[in-house]
C-alpha cells in the first residue's frame, strides 16, 4: 500500500471557531454578491457557473480558516464546509426574495432610506424562515424566470433547477475544501504547516508507478534528483517537496506532465503521487 500523508486530527475549539467565523463571513457575503451577478446576467448557464464558483469561493475562505487555526480534521472541515454551504444557500434565497419582492426591484439607484427598507426586509425574513419558505413555496407557482424559448419555468421544472443550484454550491465548497488546505503536509515538530518549495525537480516520466515507489521504499533518493536534461523535453515528471525546517520528515508530490507544444495552455498534469513521506531524505 501506498504510504501517504495523513492528518492528524488536530481540531482545536479556537480552530474550529477560527474556522466558522470566516466562513459565516463569507456565507453572508459572496451570497449576495453571487444573487447581484445572476440578476445582472440572468442566464441559466451563467448562473450555474456562477453557483459552482460561490461553492469554490466559500471553500476558499474556509481554506483560509483552516489554514490560519491550523485546523486538521477532514471530518470536521467538512461539517463546517457543509454547514457553511446551507447557510449560505438560505443567505442567498432571502436576499434573492427580498429583491423580488421589494418596491423598487432590482437597481443600484437607491436611496439612503431605500436601502434601509431592504435590510429591514432582510434581516425579517432572516429571522422567519417558515415565511420565506411559503414565499419560495408562492414564487414557484408562477414562476421566476424563462428559458429562451420558452414560457416561464415554474413547478417540478423550478425545484430541480433549485436544487441542482443547491448540489453546485454544495459541490463546489465540499470539492474546495478536501483538496484544500486540510489535506496538506503539516510539521507536528514545528507545529506549523510545511512550505512548497519553490524550485521543482524534473524526472523522467512516470511510467511505472510502483517500480517508482519500490525504490523510494528502499531508500534510493537518487531518482528524485532533478535532470537538467529534460528542461527542453515535452514529457517529464516533476517532483514537489513540502518541507519544514529541522523536520526529518519531507513529503513530495508526482506529476506527469505533457506539454508537445511548449505552451502553458497545452499543458497536461496527471496526479501519480501525493503527499508520499520521506525520512532523513537529502533531496
Amino acid at each position: 500500500m501506498e504510504n501517504k500523508y495523513t492528518p492528524q486530527g488536530y481540531a482545536s475549539t479556537s480552530a474550529i471557531l477560527i474556522t466558522l467565523a470566516i466562513g459565516i463571513l463569507a456565507s453572508i457575503i459572496l451570497p449576495i454578491i453571487y444573487i447581484i451577478l445572476g440578476r445582472l446576467i440572468p442566464n441559466i448557464w451563467f448562473i450555474a457557473i456562477i453557483a459552482f464558483l460561490l461553492g469554490m469561493g466559500l471553500g476558499f475562505f474556509i481554506d483560509l480558516g483552516v489554514k490560519i487555526g491550523k485546523l486538521r480534521n477532514r471530518k470536521i472541515v467538512t461539517a463546517i464546509a457543509v454547514f457553511c454551504g446551507l447557510f449560505a444557500f438560505y443567505v442567498q434565497w432571502v436576499f434573492f426574495d427580498t429583491l423580488i419582492y421589494s418596491q423598487k426591484g432590482f437597481t443600484f439607484n437607491l436611496s439612503a432610506t431605500d436601502i434601509k427598507l431592504l435590510a429591514d426586509d432582510f434581516f425579517f425574513l432572516f429571522t422567519h424562515p417558515n415565511i420565506l419558505f411559503q414565499e419560495i413555496v408562492n414564487l414557484n407557482e408562477v414562476g421566476s424566470f424563462r428559458i429562451k424559448g420558452t414560457d416561464t419555468v415554474s413547478g417540478l421544472l423550478l425545484w430541480v433547477i433549485w436544487a441542482g443550484e443547491f448540489i453546485f454550491i454544495l459541490g463546489g465548497i465540499i470539492f474546495s475544501v478536501l483538496n484544500g488546505q486540510v489535506i496538506k503536509p503539516y510539521s507536528e515538530i514545528n507545529d506549523r504547516w510545511m512550505i512548497k518549495r519553490k524550485t521543482l525537480n524534473r524526472i523522467p516520466m512516470v511510467e511505472n508507478k510502483e517500480h517508482l515507489l519500490n525504490e523510494l521504499n528502499n531508500r534510493n533518493f537518487v531518482v528524485l534528483n532533478d535532470q537538467p536534461s529534460l528542461m527542453n523535453e515535452a514529457n517529464y515528471a516533476e517532483v514537489i517537496i513540502f518541507e519544514s525546517m529541522g523536520d526529518p520528515t519531507k513529503y513530495i508530490s508526482i506529476l506527469n506532465v505533457s506539454n508537445p507544444t511548449g505552451k502553458a495552455k497545452d499543458k497536461k498534469m496527471t496526479n501519480v503521487i501525493a503527499f508520499y513521506p520521506l525520512q532523513n531524505a537529502n533531496i
